[in-house]
């Protein structure tokens, strides 16, 4: 009877293993079916229909897996994206100055007045210098936005370095007959940071005043504040929240004769200053456009 009972055990033991097996050997086809027929970029995951603790931490592994090289395809697809906006955003910017270096270079070489040529060697100059800092700028942002630039942080005096980029724009101030004007609480002041990249900031701020701004550009230092202010001729076409965008540039029909700009200055001045642990924000107030930067690590 004992030996009865245990042939009796041993083979519903046997039925219940062999029957574990097969729904293990089911399930792992099952999950291999799944997985060859997964498609790239497809949000569907790996099922299991057998309950086991093993089978289900293998599944979980292998949809993390899934999760993961789902979001390295998302991140190429974005990349790819992000690539042609660039080249589709700076390739008329880079087209532009070089034609007219171009066109400008066959009339010197077809006039015989040497004035002329002198004036068309001149512009040509231009454009080519307007190429070179345009081609500085995508390279400085594609180094800040990959966080490869390194910063040498000091005491800075704001005041003189405030006055210094002034000085480098003074010509084009003069061109549109307009005037800076600086009101500092104090001179004295220092802050935290990279003095050449400060000047780089200063001066893409100075520049967006007079590419895009009216009249007096103000300059207001309140304590740990740097205010940048002046009249704008459409305030309906600028979006203060959108203005730090790469690319950004208000209305681009109005903005396409400006110059060789990529709509980089105002980003890569947000890339820095943050770098720096400053702030940058712009403000809007009727016709008034303010760009407030924030500095961090004042001395006194």
């Amino acid at each position: 009877m004992l030996k009865t009972a245990l042939i009796i055990l041993f083979a519903i033991l046997f039925f219940l293993s062999l029957t574990a097996l097969l729904l293990y050997r089911r399930q792992v086809r099952g999950l291999a079916q799944q997985l060859k027929d997964l498609e790239p970029g497809s949000n569907q995951r790996l099922t299991c229909s057998v309950r086991d603790r093993n089978i289900l931490s293998l599944c979980r592994l292998v949809n993390t897996y899934i999760d993961s090289q789902q979001k390295l395809v998302l991140q190429a697809r974005e990349a790819e994206e992000e690539l042609k906006y660039t080249i589709a955003s700076v390739s008329h910017d880079i087209r532009t100055p070089l034609t007219g270096a171009s066109g400008y270079m066959q009339m010197a070489e077809k006039t015989e007045d040497p004035d002329k040529r002198k004036e068309y060697c001149r512009i040509v100059r231009g454009r080519l210098k307007d190429l070179e800092q345009l081609l500085d700028q995508l390279f400085l942002y594609t180094k800040l936005t990959s966080q490869e630039i390194s910063l040498q942080m000091e005491p800075v005096s704001l005041f003189p370095l405030v006055c210094e980029v002034l000085t480098g724009f003074y010509g084009k101030f003069q061109e549109q007959n307009r005037e800076p004007s600086l009101d500092f609480q104090e001179e004295a002041i220092q802050i935290q940071g990279d003095s050449s990249q400060l000047k780089r900031v200063l001066g893409n701020l100075v520049s967006n005043s007079l590419s895009y701004g009216l009249g007096t550009l103000f300059i207001v230092q309140k304590g740990n504040t740097l205010i940048f202010s002046n009249k704008v001729k459409d305030p309906e076409s600028i979006d203060p929240d959108q203005m730090f965008a790469r690319f950004y540039r208000g209305d681009p029909s109005r903005n396409a004769s400006k110059g060789s700009h990529a709509g980089l200055g105002l980003s890569i001045a947000r890339e820095l200053t943050q770098a720096m642990g400053g702030k940058i924000e712009a403000r809007l107030h009727e016709d008034i456009l303010e760009i407030v930067l924030t500095f961090q690590g004042i001395s006194r």
